[in-house]
């Protein structure tokens, strides 16, 4: 299985916490920051550590950025720094760039000046909040490559009914992927006869649209 390689600029809580689940994940990545004192409390999680300006075009070019799976933006506290390297990572080829933003304006400049993706962790923290306190059957739902996955319990209309019998799959392209009875632990189903029962816990894989019909 090929390594994964990926670059984080900026060493706030949220470039450090990803930079080490990152790595701890199997990754290597290579961490920038000029400031001295987060490197040095980082260097011996991850990869590579270095004392650089982010912003820097010498910098870009030399960390060669085409090599990386992803580039990271974590500098929004930074902003104008975090515009100039984005600026010249698309610039240097770098494949793929998500930018931390800390407003829906932030998001916006960037998105239009290249940034693959926009993540607002707070936005998205507040979203799935959200999403557990308004949809009973819905306990956490999050997007994985365009779809979703949620951990949802079973409703009422579905108790006592066969995965045969919902055909879940062809009928709204849903697919359980785990089971959780009351006080168990999740479980692989492999048998399409398996019936549901009111409490139970799935693990679904959808369109976030679908999930959201079935089970809200």
């Amino acid at each position: 299985m090929k390594e994964s390689n990926y670059a984080v600029f900026g060493l706030g809580a949220f470039g450090s916490k990803l930079a080490r689940e990152l790595h701890a994940a199997g990754s290597n990545v290579v961490a920038v920051d000029s400031d001295r004192v987060r490197v040095e409390e980082l260097k011996d999680t991850i990869t590579e550590c270095i004392i650089a300006d982010a912003s820097s075009l010498e910098v870009i070019k030399e960390l060669n950025v085409k090599k990386f799976d992803a580039v990271i933006l974590g500098m929004s506290s930074h902003f104008e720094d975090q515009v100039l390297a984005l600026t010249y990572l698309k610039q240097e080829g770098a494949k793929k760039v998500y930018a931390k933003a800390s407003s829906d304006v932030q998001g916006r400049i960037l998105s239009r000046l290249g940034a693959d993706e926009i993540i607002q962790p707070d936005y998205d923290v507040a979203e799935r909040l959200s999403r557990r306190l308004t949809m009973d059957n819905i306990t956490d739902m999050f997007d994985f490559k365009g779809s979703a996955i949620a951990e949802v319990f079973v409703p009422e209309e579905m108790d006592g009914k066969s995965l045969r019998e919902l055909d879940l799959r062809n009928r709204y392209n849903i697919t359980v992927l785990l089971i959780r009875k009351p006080g168990g632990t999740p479980e692989s189903i492999w048998n399409p006869d398996t019936r549901l029962v009111k409490g139970d816990q799935l693990t679904v894989f959808g369109s976030e649209k679908s999930i959201l019909e079935l089970f809200q």
